[in-house]
């Protein structure tokens, strides 16, 4: 019987190169095979939908344009998601509303509403965490109005926005709301 060396040394000899390397790429060929057959079944369902090759080059196009847009650091949110405070507030009612932030990102509008009637009876303050971001202090009280605060703040998943509502009116009911809009990941 031959030891190891003794038939590694043999191979050597007598197995060309070309053989060696077809036994080092064993499974290569099944592999490519694969490949080449998942391509054309991808193939033939963008052949189904009928894309045209314009059309396939203008998404090409578009693909490079948004990669570009991206390195220049304009990026689009991956996800947008938004906060509503809404309460009907009873005569001389106020409260303090909070909402979980549900994303990591960054707060990119509040949008405050005063419904009719609310004469500037109905005041409103916005802040996240321990800030207050929508009056940088004190209240805002409008009337039939629905003014959009654009923002920056940034915030974290979990952490905690809230809103004061308060009625002045002594004598209505009224329904006032925030909209708080949360770009990110």
């Amino acid at each position: 019987m031959a030891t190891e060396q003794e038939y590694l040394d043999y191979l050597q000899k007598n197995v060309s190169w070309l053989e060696r390397l077809g036994d080092e790429l064993s499974g290569a060929d099944e592999r490519l095979d694969y490949a080449v057959r998942q391509l054309l079944a991808i193939q033939e369902q963008i052949l189904q939908l009928k894309i045209s090759p314009e059309t396939i080059a203008k998404l090409d196009r578009l693909t490079a344009l948004i990669e570009e847009l991206k390195e220049a650091g304009f990026a689009m949110p991956v996800r947008t998601e938004q906060i509503t405070f809404q309460q009907i507030l009873a005569p001389l009612q106020g409260v303090r509303l909070v909402s979980n932030v549900p994303i990591d990102g960054k707060i990119t509008s509040i949008t405050l509403h005063f419904p009719l009637g609310c004469a500037a009876l109905v005041d409103i303050a916005f802040g996240y965490m321990t800030r207050q971001i929508v009056p940088s202090q004190g209240f805002i009280a409008l009337d039939n109005a629905t003014p959009v605060f654009p923002a920056s703040e940034i915030v974290k998943r979990d952490e905690q926005a809230w809103c004061i509502m308060r009625n002045a009116d002594a004598m209505n009911p009224h329904a006032p709301s925030v909209i708080v809009t949360i770009e990110g990941d």
